[in-house]
């Protein structure tokens, strides 16, 4: 149990130090730099140096150092402390329910969107229908393929959140239900109780993933902050924040496909465990049954 704890304190330290004191010295030196340097002498990587070198020459005692340094290593962990705050705030915003104004106009503006792709979608299926005629098997051509790909990258159903990423976890939740009438807010605790560990293992690498590209958007955040006293700051949160979109976007995908087949596989193994009996696939008679019992509610 000991090494355990050891190991667990070590990795602990080690994800505290590679995802927020190292990034975060890295934001304070570009602070650094953007406050010497400004919008008028933005690219002027020559005065830094300068100034650098003319300091480092100086005379300073080691008590001073010392304090540098320890005001250092606190204020990059301030700014990671920050970040990942950021990244939450982040988190909860792109799981929003969008009832609120300008919520509601993201919802509204990707349901339009969204609608006009699968009306296309309809219109090439019909085509298609039409041009086979008598023939028994009508041949989806790429045309069909495109336009499904254009609306699968809005929604993989109607939008009903403002974000991708929103809808993404919704469409998770609703597709499993719709297929084996299990109510994954109540089921998934449970479910997780009777995953073999290496799935454990991959949800649980797949949201640190999705964890760490909220954290890395946070960044993106406070160098664009930093734009206001130096332009390329502006850039690097740009850049930044373009990086950690795509990757949030990527492991939450990830997630709710590791999340829906764990519900493919072991939703019997779920009603095995809580007496239910089960002696073929999930149907959905069954995962409502699960869901009934498991919400332990009278009505």
């Amino acid at each position: 149990m000991t090494g355990f704890l050891e190991a667990l304190g070590k990795k602990a330290a080690e994800r505290w130090l590679t995802l927020l004191v190292l990034p975060g010295v890295l934001w304070l030196a570009t602070a650094v730099v953007a406050t010497r340097l400004g919008h008028h002498d933005a690219l002027h990587a020559r005065a830094v140096a300068d100034w650098v070198t003319q300091w480092s020459r100086g005379p300073h005692t080691s008590g001073l150092l010392l304090a540098i340094l320890a005001a250092a290593l606190l204020g990059s962990a301030a700014a990671g402390l920050l970040a990942a705050g950021v990244g939450w705030m982040l988190r909860r915003f792109w799981l929003t329910r969008g009832r609120r104004l300008p919520a509601r106009w993201l919802v509204q503006e990707r349901r339009r969107r969204w609608q006009r792709e699968s009306r296309r979608v309809d219109a090439l299926v019909a085509e298609a229908i039409a041009t086979a005629g008598d023939t028994p098997e009508v041949v989806a051509g790429p045309a069909i393929a495109e336009a499904l790909a254009r609306r699968d990258a809005i929604a993989l159903e109607i939008p009903d959140r403002p974000t991708w990423i929103g809808d993404r976890w919704r469409v998770g939740i609703v597709r499993v239900h719709r297929a084996y009438g299990l109510d994954l807010t109540v089921v998934w605790p449970r479910l997780w109780t009777v995953l073999p560990e290496h799935l454990r293992t991959d949800v649980s690498t797949a949201q640190l993933a999705y964890t760490s590209a909220s954290t890395l958007t946070g960044w993106a955040v406070l160098y664009g902050a930093l734009g206001a006293l130096w332009w390329p700051a502006l850039l690097m949160g740009v850049v930044l924040a373009g990086v950690g979109v795509l990757r949030a976007r990527t492991a939450s995908a990830t997630v709710c496909d590791l999340v829906e087949t764990a519900a493919d596989l072991y939703g019997p193994v779920l009603a095995e465990q809580l007496r239910i009996p089960a002696s073929g696939p999930l149907t959905t008679a069954l995962g409502h049954e699960i869901s009934d019992r498991l919400r332990k509610d009278p009505a």
